[in-house]
């Protein structure tokens, strides 16, 4: 099986450009911490939360620690939304490359 992403890829800090282009989504101390191949794949997703409509979405923060992640959210949506919205991180979360567990160890 190939890695989703080469091991030496460089993280890059997008924080500011993400502040930039989506401020509204994104909390105040939030950390996005990502390769040049993850960037997109967070804009997609974040684009498919906005289009849920008005549902107070801020993205707290999404970093790639090699080993391990951290992400995380809050929103403020119906019940409906709410799922759909953990649904679309849970998603965002595998297509970066991430294990279903933050930890090395997968526990």
């Amino acid at each position: 099986m190939k890695p989703l992403r080469a091991a030496n890829a460089e993280l890059i800090d997008y924080t500011r450009t993400l502040e930039f282009l989506a401020g509204h989504m994104i909390s105040e101390g939030c950390s996005v911490i990502l390769d040049e191949r993850q960037y997109p794949i967070l804009i997609e997703y974040l684009e498919k939360i906005a289009a849920l409509g008005d549902i107070n979405f801020v993205l707290e923060q999404c970093v790639d620690h090699r080993p391990g992640h951290s992400v995380s959210w809050d929103n403020d949506g119906t019940r409906e939304q709410d799922d759909e919205v953990d649904r679309l991180m849970s998603e965002l979360v595998t297509a970066l490359g991430f294990r279903a567990s933050s930890r090395p160890d997968g526990t």
